[in-house]
């Protein structure tokens, strides 16, 4: 079984309450507005590659990373068994100048409310903000069957 660990962080302005939203243009199934994040590197624990990938997609600086659940996504791909294992961090403390534009797409900052009302965000954000909002913890996805179980 192949298996990819990842990770997810929503950075919150603590002064407006806004949150970084990710426009995200390309990654087959994460297209749409998210949250910035991406795989675990060789030799990284977990809360190194969170403070990384953020580095990378925003140019912030993110400090003292909370986790707050888990997501993962179990699926068959060209015949070999996956799972995709998604830790979802959160975070008020930063530093640093915003990069508006990467190769992922677009960061904008977001009212909270207004983007968990948003139509166009990427597949699993329901889900995820549901993490987010202390409904579960842990959400297992069998895509090939499409069932969810919730914890």
């Amino acid at each position: 079984m192949k298996i990819r660990l990842m990770n997810m962080v929503k950075i919150t302005n603590p002064s407006t309450g806004e949150v970084l939203v990710l426009d995200k243009v390309k990654k087959e199934g994460w297209e749409g507005l998210t949250f910035p994040g991406g795989k675990l590197e060789e030799n990284e624990s977990f809360v190194e590659s969170v403070i990384r990938e953020a580095k990378e997609e925003t140019n912030l600086e993110i400090k003292n990373p909370v986790f707050v659940g888990i997501i993962t996504w179990y699926f068959t791909k060209d015949g070999e068994k996956c799972k995709d294992v998604g830790l979802i961090y959160q975070t008020e403390e930063y530093s640093g100048n915003l990069i508006e534009e990467n190769r992922e797409g677009r960061l904008f900052w977001q009212d909270y409310q207004e983007f968990i009302k948003e139509k166009e965000k990427s597949d699993s954000m329901d889900d995820i903000l549901s993490i987010y909002l202390g409904k579960y913890s842990e959400i297992f996805w069998n895509l090939d069957s499409g069932e969810k179980r919730y914890y």
